[in-house]
């Protein structure tokens, strides 16, 4: 298990003081990227060797968001390796809960290896697998939901003002980063329909670059609300589900 300490900033709450989720998400991709850093996996091994992480869906559980100036752990460890597809686990605690009891939010996520060189995924290399088995040592996956394989949504959805990706919403792998998209789709949301306790399902089907237009749709079901990006031919960036 992989583990860093953090004190939740004033620049990454929202309107009631508690860590926003799009923030939340960025601390959790960067808790994984720390620990590829940490085992001489991460940014300057992607670029020798093509070998990048990239992801495809989450599944947060969120039993309680942490306020302003609140101490919290961040952890993750592997939890799998199976064809083309990894898993990983992550909580995140408050930083004087030190078996994790009382963890404030869960999550699992689905991941794919791609290289850059090949331009498409890849098995993945035993020499990228082996030191994230290591560092897990005996650690067990939570025990969560199965991240489902698809986000069903019925209809074309209420449209709302369409995205022109601007440079702000790139990262180093010059697409969309991971959390904007959570950011964008919970952004067309009307207030108080993300509230915590919350689940959040996430599933990337392509990335956005430069310049493209997202255009968001909202389903709204009874227990859910489903928000899908998509692009001019109706087809999906990511598709983001709270419940």
């Amino acid at each position: 298990m992989y583990s860093f300490t953090s004190r939740v900033r004033y620049s990454e709450i929202d309107e009631n003081g508690v860590l926003g989720i799009p923030a939340l998400v960025d601390y959790l991709q960067d808790c994984s990227t720390f620990q590829s850093e940490s085992l001489g996996l991460g940014p300057a091994h992607i670029a020798s060797t093509g070998l990048a992480w990239l992801l495809s869906a989450w599944k947060i559980e969120i039993a309680e968001l942490p306020r302003f100036n609140d101490e919290i752990r961040v952890s993750t460890w592997a939890t799998g390796f199976s064809g083309l597809r990894a898993s990983r686990n992550f909580t995140v605690c408050r930083a004087d809960d030190e078996d994790g009891a009382r963890s404030l939010v869960r999550a699992d996520s689905s991941w794919f290896m791609f290289d850059a060189n090949k331009g498409r995924p890849v098995r993945t290399p035993e020499a990228e697998s082996a030191p994230y088995l290591a560092d897990a040592h005996d650690d067990a996956p939570l025990d969560l939901p199965a991240i489902p394989r698809m986000i069903h949504v019925e209809g074309e959805g209420q449209a709302a003002t369409p995205i022109t990706v601007t440079g702000a919403h790139l990262d180093t792998n010059h697409h969309v980063n991971n959390a904007q998209y959570v950011s964008l789709a919970l952004g067309v949301l009307e207030e108080g329909e993300v509230c915590t306790p919350c689940t959040l399902d996430v599933h990337y089907s392509q990335a956005a670059k430069l310049g493209d237009t997202i255009y968001p749709h909202v389903h709204r079901g009874e227990d859910a609300a489903t928000v899908t990006l998509d692009d001019d031919a109706g087809k999906h960036y990511a598709i983001v589900r709270v419940s």
